[in-house]
């Protein structure tokens, strides 16, 4: 949804000719038709490469940078935004078996290259430190460009109130990297209640997936309630957290989501095992390097445990923290201000689908090509 949101916004200009590359029935596709945007879609097709006019701009997700150099023509500028920090990682490593294996250092060689030329971004500083150890990338600084959610007029209104019951909230999916972190909040929960027998925790769960799981067997404390809301989106979401959820833990866009309606929003790590009970939080407006998510590690040093977050929510005074949270998304996060970085970045792209060509990334798209031929020659004799 992030690319879509950037195409719709840039297609609002005149100026700028957006055109969306998806299957003919893919979800993108469906969305812009619906919507009557004004971008023109691009039929993906796995045999047939895409001519766009010369000198255009590819924007796409690092991962995609093998798809780049198998489907598209050589002279076309091409912009990598890496979103998911290990998305290249595992790019690489589910190649198919007949292509012979490379070392990730030389494929950093090549990153090293894209990021020189400008034709390479990071969305945060945990993102870019996550590939540069793995893949030996040289630069130690590079430029960010953030992740964005949409703007909106809602504001959540907090009031001191006298209430035994606090209501909190998760949202995000229910995954390996991310179902840690719930349990972690949790925990910290079951050890806040069990010094406030006379206080309630009602603690929405809004997303579904894989791991969901391990967070129904989860023991809780008696006045600890959980509710799983399933996946919610667009107003039906913004209504259900104004309405109900005080204090929001996410990562990711879904932590600008809650941000961007003047909720508190803690900004939790992700960690792909347990996380133990002594580690502390952080508001979203602590995060450094634009972070919407850093990997947790015993040396992550944040300011605040939950019975102090609590007690500000109880008093009231979480409204400070909340209006923190919604003015480091405006200044950082807004979706204006990330079309208005990634405008100024356009110009200074210096980087061609043949320089990806002539990279590690595009040393084996010609064995894709030939592999389509023989499959096209089969279908046409019925081998």
């Amino acid at each position: 949804m992030l690319f879509l949101r950037l195409a719709v916004n840039l297609s609002q200009s005149n100026q700028i000719l957006i055109q969306y590359v998806d299957y003919v029935d893919g979800f993108v596709a469906s969305e812009i038709e619906k919507n009557l945007y004004n971008i023109k879609i691009i039929p993906f097709d796995n045999n047939r490469r895409i001519k766009l006019e010369s000198g255009s701009l590819l924007v796409t997700p690092l991962s995609s940078i093998f798809q780049a150099a198998r489907f598209f023509y050589k002279d076309v500028y091409v912009m990598f935004w890496s979103i998911h920090p290990l998305g290249l990682k595992e790019a690489v490593d589910f190649l198919p078996s007949h292509i012979p294996s490379i070392s990730y250092k030389k494929y950093g060689q090549d990153l090293t290259a894209l990021i020189a030329k400008k034709g390479l971004f990071f969305m945060d500083k945990p993102n870019f430190d996550i590939q540069r150890a793995l893949f030996s990338i040289e630069q130690s600084h590079v430029d960010y460009l953030p992740i964005f959610s949409s703007d909106t007029i809602d504001m959540k209104v907090y009031q001191e109130t006298k209430s035994r019951i606090l209501h909190l909230g998760w949202l995000g999916r229910l995954c390996i990297e991310k179902v840690n972190a719930v349990i972690n909040v949790l925990e910290h929960c079951n050890h806040y209640l069990e010094t406030r027998p006379d206080e309630k925790i009602i603690f929405y769960i809004i997303g579904d997936g894989d791991k969901k799981t391990m967070v129904q067997n989860y023991k809780i404390h008696e006045n600890l309630e959980l509710q799983f809301l399933g996946i919610l989106n667009g107003e039906q979401l913004r209504n259900f957290m104004l309405m109900n959820v005080d204090l929001m833990f996410a990562m990711g866009t879904s932590a600008l989501e809650a941000a961007s309606l003047s909720i508190a929003t803690i900004l939790v790590d992700f960690s792909f095992t347990e996380i133990p009970s002594n580690n502390r939080f952080r508001y979203l407006y602590e995060s450094e390097g634009y972070s919407v998510g850093d990997e947790f590690h015993d040396n992550n040093k944040y300011n605040h445990d939950l019975r102090s977050i609590l007690d500000n929510l109880k008093s009231g005074e979480i409204t400070t923290h909340a209006k923190k949270c919604y003015d480091y998304f405006l200044s950082q996060h807004s979706e204006e201000s990330i079309v208005n970085k990634f405008c100024s970045l356009l110009t200074a792209v210096d980087v061609r689908v043949l320089d990806v060509n002539n990279s590690n990334f595009g040393k084996y798209r010609q064995l894709f090509i030939i592999k389509s031929i023989y499959f096209k020659i089969k279908k046409w004799f019925r081998i």
